[in-house]
């Protein structure tokens, strides 16, 4: 089989059809032993927006598809975006608020880390809360830096050989958008006690993200993006499966429906267990998931026999145990499962169980790729 680009060979899996190989995909990389064993010396997680250096990394692995974010960005704190200067280095160790609200630091390889909701109130007045959000900077769609990133690691990619890899963009959806800029706590009441409210917010998401995509439908010959909402932890869904089905579920599936009425497919990406309310997950009409945690009790295989015909299935490569403790020939015997079991008629592509830790050795991740890219090849024949 000819060989073709990481576009194509995306594009073809997601279509469920078999391409030259199985795609090979990492949400982020935050291992400075598999960046070294790359040849990269400073590591810059695809978060720090540092893209072409990002870029660079994933070529050098063969990284089929990548994301870049389009929304969720810092606003105040001297962060670059916005109303603020651009260009200037986001510090280490420095709270800042992001565009829905939510407070975040940057201080583990430049990774964003939630600390709090910047509606939050020390006395939890909801009325003191619902001021201020409706007092906060509404969301700009339009925002003048808001598609850079995206544009330069595009830019990147195409100037290999191969276009690769292929670079989409990523959003986040109405679940962690609607809670963690109160906190947890006060969005349970806010539930209970102002539900109209809690509509609001979820209607100014709708409309953001709408405009959103619309963006990127005229500006961009876009055919994928990734969707990203947590809804699950550990052991269950973080939300009451009810509570998803009124709040959540309706707007989850008008925007998956927009975005194919405007040709794109959509990559779900949620951590967590979310084995009770996959069934209305999957109704939405996503197209992927990711990244099926199996120290959540996600298991890829089920999920393909239930939904492998209508459902692209990315990830489940753990990275708690297998990657970061297990030997190379654990790594390889696994991803061989997975394209033994997943991958013949297409509709697998091969990934983490979520992004590369520092505690995963370039040997063990490496084993991963090397092993996609030697037994992955369509057909499919891997013996027992």
């Amino acid at each position: 089989m000819v060989e073709v680009n990481s576009k194509d060979r995306v594009l073809t899996t997601f279509n469920h059809e078999e391409p030259d190989r199985v795609p090979i995909f990492e949400l982020s990389i935050e291992s400075p032993d598999v960046a070294n064993g790359y040849g990269i010396d400073r590591m810059s997680s695809i978060y720090s927006l540092d893209v072409e250096n990002a870029i660079t990394l994933y070529q050098r692995i063969g990284l089929d598809l990548s994301i870049v974010p389009v929304c969720g960005f810092p606003i105040g704190k001297g962060t670059g975006f916005g109303k603020k200067k651009p260009g200037l280095k986001t510090p280490r160790s420095t709270n800042m608020v992001e565009e829905f609200g939510r407070v975040i630091t940057y201080s583990i390889k430049d990774l964003p880390t939630y600390v709090g909701g910047w509606f939050d109130s020390e006395t939890g007045d909801l009325d003191e809360i619902i001021e201020k959000y409706e007092k906060f900077s509404p969301l700009d769609p339009n925002a003048k830096l808001r598609y850079i990133p995206f544009e330069r690691a595009v830019k990147t990619a195409g100037t290999s050989e191969t276009k690769s890899p292929y670079i989409i963009p990523m959003m986040q959806g109405f679940f962690e958008n609607s809670w963690q800029p109160f906190g947890f706590e006060n969005y349970t009441r806010l539930l209970f006690e102002r539900s109209d409210f809690v509509e609001t917010v979820l209607n100014n998401i709708d409309i953001f993200l709408t405009e959103l995509i619309e963006n990127l439908a005229d500006r961009y010959s876009i055919e994928l993006i990734c969707y990203g909402d947590d809804l699950g932890y550990k052991t269950g869904p973080l939300i009451n499966p009810r509570n998803f089905q009124k709040l959540i579920y309706p707007k989850m599936k008008k925007f998956v429906e927009f975005c194919h009425k405007k040709n794109m497919k959509v990559l779900y990406h949620s951590c967590g267990n979310l084995n009770k309310i996959l069934d209305k997950v999957i109704e939405t009409g996503i197209d992927g998931l990711h990244p099926l945690e199996p120290s959540a009790a996600m298991d890829i295989f089920a999920t393909h026999r239930s939904y492998g015909d209508r459902l692209t299935l990315i990830g489940n490569v753990d990275t708690i145990d297998l990657l970061a403790k297990g030997t190379t020939a654990q790594v390889s015997e696994y991803v061989k499962k997975e394209i033994k079991y997943i991958a013949p008629n297409g509709g697998l592509i091969i990934s983490s169980s979520h992004s590369i830790n520092p505690q995963i050795s370039f040997e063990n991740y490496n084993a991963m790729i090397e092993t996609t890219k030697k037994y992955g090849k369509y057909p499919i024949s891997i013996n027992d």
